[in-house]
């Protein structure tokens, strides 16, 4: 299977033997209103996408309601194991040979979910000049402070990736693995 190519892969979160991972998962993150959907629709249109957005909007939750209030964590946390159960059934049932999660990247129960996975991170680096826009922060309130948060994890190398997207020069930093390279449109 698709295995050999996918063991070249730098592992870059030290994890126990993937004993689940048959399918490999591009997980694309970044700050909110990077461009990580538009990236995915664009590179990626034909791929099956999990996307963390959809349980907190499916199941209402808001992630400034889940800190400190255990509770709606661990309700949030069941929707999200729930939720990425049948969507991995899914790519199994259905033959699929690679998927999409879309995250923050910084989400501790995905993380942990993927932890049994085979996972290849591309953290979206954003055109400043678009995250300017006041409307993201219009639409989602809680941004403002996440995308701070994230940003100062990522300055200081807190935010794991294989590879990073500019969307100024439309680059990636560095090649693609092969078994990726054949899914990018």
């Amino acid at each position: 299977m698709t295995s050999k190519l996918i063991q070249t892969w730098d592992p870059p979160i030290p994890t126990t033997p993937r004993k689940e991972s048959e399918i490999p998962i591009i997980h694309v993150i970044g700050l909110v209103g990077a461009g990580k959907s538009t990236f995915i629709q664009k590179y990626f249109p034909n791929l099956p996408i999990f996307d963390i957005k959809d349980i907190y909007e499916n199941n209402n939750f808001n992630p400034k309601d889940l800190h400190n209030n255990p509770g709606s964590y661990l309700q949030f946390q069941s929707a999200l194991k729930y939720s990425f159960s049948n969507f991995y059934r899914n790519l199994k049932e259905k033959n699929i040979s690679i998927s999409i999660v879309e995250s923050s990247g910084i989400n501790k129960g995905l993380n942990e979910i993927l932890r049994k996975f085979f996972v290849y991170r591309i953290w979206i680096t954003p055109d400043h000049s678009r995250m300017k826009s006041k409307k993201i922060y219009e639409k989602q309130p809680y941004a403002k402070g996440l995308n701070e948060h994230m940003l100062t994890l990522f300055k200081y190398k807190k935010i794991i990736f294989n590879n990073e997207f500019h969307f100024k020069t439309y680059d990636f930093s560095k090649s693609l693995p092969p078994i990726i390279k054949k899914f990018l449109v």
